[in-house]
């Protein structure tokens, strides 16, 4: 792939060595206490992300490493209810473990305990019916379950009873219980295999699949997100995205790496958001564009967020009008992360990168490459719309099922279409099975919905293509409204914003859009209500 047409950073040079330098001095590389107990963690557990839990017990036992809705724990008490979890869990079986929890300090645990188990670990959607959620076990072949108790009925439904730990209880579980004790007097030893992590996809398009992913240990060259965005040893971060969702586990495995306190509320709410970024000084913000988009929602004319650096949104969509109000109102501290479960992270924009570049995702950091792709599969110039491929060394391994993402060489694909502008910074205009092609013109929705949203009236909104007889295709929208609403005068106000082409022919009002916990729009849904035997 010539490099005048993929873009990618190799890390070379005084830029690269700069970088380095400043990532060593923020995450502590020069303190020798924890530089040592780094080097404990590691021969205690081995690579991964236990040990990083286990340094920061010893260099920091009595510091706040979780604070979720019931409770706060110290790195000295997560790390030994880990190390008690896993000799259970251990002793138990050596089957797949599934997570089935929202985000509380019983999740972690149990991730850390799977970890240091040698077991196997599957993330679980806490939105999955009972029949998917027993097809899922039974695919995963999962010999144990740990579930919140609100999920118990669900559990015994899809026929898991039998093998469900609870994951309310893990955190309040006192050190000095039995699992505990056996640990201390004969302790969980590291474990003999590296486990692997299994992550659903988000299902937007038909039933989740397994994505596998080897729990390796990153290189340097693998850490280019942290050298973009400017993570530091003991933030506060407040991951707001479920944590069985690749990009809230990414954000918590970083907090918890770094030895950052991590904030948790099991259901999100606007408010109860704010609430913890105002009392517990939140440095680091976790969040999908939906939830960005219900902040402001709900945020008074005076509040100040003063502690709040980083504000990392992915997982969707990140429209340029939604950015430029987040910095208008919280300041330039926003960060747009494009990925997947598939793919890992493929580039980032920084704030400057949203105010210089309206609506883009970014470059690729260090260690990734980025390629637009033909019909052909010849790269595509700058400003050519094509098909969006990308490399690095954190994708997946292939889906359970034994099928696999489309790859070219060291190239896999997102399943977008996008393109490059003259600077390298991406632009992703959406899925490949979402375009539109009406009247013999493509159209992406996340144009037209980005121009919907922009009207008071239109609270969210979201685009569909339903067949038609004399264009092929027509376009439907579905909005939500934020309060008085009138069709006709929505319509009127679209001519003047989009081409006659991309206006949509039809707008349907509706109470709620169908979505993922994660805020995509499951768009099969809605072109399934928009069939004449549904209206």
């Amino acid at each position: 792939m010539s490099n005048a047409k993929a873009h990618s950073n190799s890390g070379l040079g005084l830029d690269a060595l700069g970088s380095t330098m400043r990532r060593l001095i923020r995450f502590g590389a020069f303190d020798p206490f924890l530089t040592s107990a780094r080097f404990a963690g590691v021969a205690r557990w081995g690579p991964g992300i236990g040990s990083m839990v286990h340094a920061s017990a010893l260099r920091w036992p009595d510091r706040i490493a979780i604070i979720d809705d019931d409770r706060q724990l110290t790195w000295r008490q997560l790390d030994q209810r880990a190390e008690a979890l896993a000799a259970r869990l251990r002793s138990e079986g050596t089957g797949p473990v599934g997570i089935l929890s929202r985000n509380h300090a019983g999740f972690i645990l149990a991730q850390l305990g799977v970890e240091r188990s040698g077991r196997d670990l599957a993330l679980l959607n806490t939105a999955l019916p009972a029949r998917r959620l027993a097809d899922v076990a039974e695919r995963e072949q999962l010999a144990t379950v740990i579930a919140d108790g609100e999920f118990a009925d669900l559990v015994e439904a899809a026929g898991l009873q039998d093998s469900m730990l609870e994951a309310d209880g893990l955190a309040a579980v006192d050190v000095d219980n039995r699992w505990a004790l056996r640990s201390r007097v004969d302790r969980c030893r590291a474990p003999r295999r590296r486990s692997e992590l299994i992550m659903l996809t988000s299902g937007t398009t038909g039933p989740p699949k397994g994505a596998r992913r080897i729990n390796r240990a990153p290189a340097a060259r693998d850490l280019g997100l942290i050298d973009v965005v400017p993570y530091r040893l003991n933030d506060v971060t407040h991951v707001a995205s479920p944590l069985y969702h690749a990009w809230g586990l990414t954000q918590a495995t970083i907090a918890l790496s770094s030895g950052s306190t991590v904030v948790l509320r099991r259901k999100f709410t606007p408010r109860s958001c704010l609430d913890a970024v105002v009392a517990h000084e939140v440095t680091v913000l976790a969040v999908v564009p939906v939830m960005l988009k219900r902040l402001l929602v709900e945020a008074a004319d005076d509040l100040q967020l003063p502690s709040l650096r980083l504000t990392l949104s992915s997982g969707n969509v990140l429209s340029a009008s939604l950015a430029e109000r987040w910095i208008d109102r919280f300041g330039l501290n926003l960060y747009n992360i494009y990925g997947s479960t598939e793919t890992a992270i493929a580039s980032v924009a920084t704030p400057d990168d949203l105010i210089e570049a309206p609506g883009t995702v970014g470059r690729p950091p260090k260690g990734v490459t980025v390629a637009i792709l033909d019909d052909n599969d010849l790269p595509s110039p700058p400003h050519h719309m094509g098909r969006v491929f990308t490399a690095n060394n954190m994708q997946f391994d292939g889906y359970t099922d034994g099928t696999d993402r489309v790859r070219h060489g060291d190239l896999m694909a997102t399943g977008d279409l996008g393109f490059t502008d003259d600077a390298g910074r991406l632009f992703v205009d959406g899925r490949e099975n979402d375009l539109i092609v009406t009247g013999g013109e493509n159209v992406f929705p996340s144009e037209v919905e980005d121009v919907l949203e922009q009207h008071p009236s239109v609270g969210q909104a979201a685009v569909v293509g339903l067949p038609d007889d004399e264009y092929g295709q027509r376009i439907v929208a579905f909005v939500v409204a934020s309060g008085a609403f009138d069709t006709e005068i929505l319509q009127e106000w679209v001519k003047g914003e989009l081409a006659a082409f991309k206006r949509p022919r039809e707008i349907r009002v509706v109470d709620a859009l169908p979505m993922t916990t994660t805020g995509k729009v499951i768009r099969h849904s809605l072109a399934t209500l928009g069939l004449a035997e549904h209206l």
